[in-house]
């Protein structure tokens, strides 16, 4: 096919923008450059997930437009869970309990066949800013933390989620893999506390950091699961997260990974 008209855009990221097509679907094309493998592992890991039957994208297949490879999607129509909070603060109690039982219900489904997330975290970490020390340290203990065939989205927060006539959907699987499920839940609380697009205001900090404790809250009490699980994982996904990290909220985030470090019993960050 030819290129989309520019008028379909609908919103673009690091590795591929997405346009809307006819018939209530939607093309995300990668740009160029973009391994072809990455693409067509992306392609596999949809139809994977949709076979678990979760209110995710329909995947129809894969695309090439002007010389760039794409995948078709389902469009789930509605606005994103963030700006839902938005414009009605006063569901923000639903949203974040919302999102922790749809969290939950991901974890349930075992995908073994998937990437493995202590392989991804091992990569990141290799390749962090940070002493050498520390980097043996946090390798050697992420090999002995059992992992799991759990499937993890790797990347849920409320812009990745849709509010639409059906509840909740979620979108954008690009990070997907096989974890446990711990190790999930740290990434969301850090994108929801310390993510990019953040003013540095002492309010918004706050207001981001109790909601994301709310969400913390729901999920542990919908899983059964104990402080210690978290605790176990929060030191190590942030290791890795300094591979790719933007700027947002940096000298809260550099508390929160020291702490998880000495709660892990890893050692300090260098400088």
């Amino acid at each position: 096919m030819s290129l989309p008209d520019p008028s379909t855009f609908i919103a673009e990221g690091a590795s591929a923008a997405v346009y809307r097509l006819d018939g209530g679907r939607v093309l995300k094309l990668f740009h160029e450059g973009v391994d072809a493998g990455i693409i067509a592992r992306e392609h596999a890991t949809a139809q994977a997930i949709q076979a678990t039957g979760l209110p995710v994208p329909r995947v129809f297949g894969r695309a090439e437009a002007g010389g760039r490879q794409g995948i078709i999607y389902s469009e789930i129509e509605g606005p994103n869970l963030l700006h839902h909070i938005v414009r009605h603060p006063h569901r923000i109690g639903w949203a974040m309990g919302a999102m922790a039982a749809l969290q939950r219900a991901i974890h349930a489904h075992d995908l073994p066949e998937l990437r493995s997330r202590k392989a991804i975290l091992a990569e990141d970490i290799e390749m962090a800013p940070i002493g050498d020390r520390l980097r043996a340290a946090a390798i050697d203990r992420l090999d002995q933390l059992i992992e799991g065939d759990r499937l993890s989205h790797g990347d849920l927060h409320p812009a990745n989620l849709i509010v639409s006539g059906d509840g909740l959907a979620v979108i954008d699987w690009s990070k997907a893999a096989r974890s446990a499920p711990a190790a999930d839940v740290v990434r969301s609380e850090m994108l929801m506390r310390f993510g990019p697009g953040q003013s540095a205001g002492r309010l918004e900090g706050k207001l981001r950091d109790a909601t994301t404790a709310y969400y913390v809250g729901r999920y542990r009490k919908l899983a059964g699961m104990e402080p210690d699980a978290l605790n176990a994982w929060r030191g190590l996904v942030g290791l890795a997260w300094l591979r790719h990290r933007l700027p947002g909220r940096d000298a809260a985030f550099a508390a929160y990974l020291a702490d998880a470090l000495a709660r892990a019993g890893l050692p300090p960050l260098e400088g």
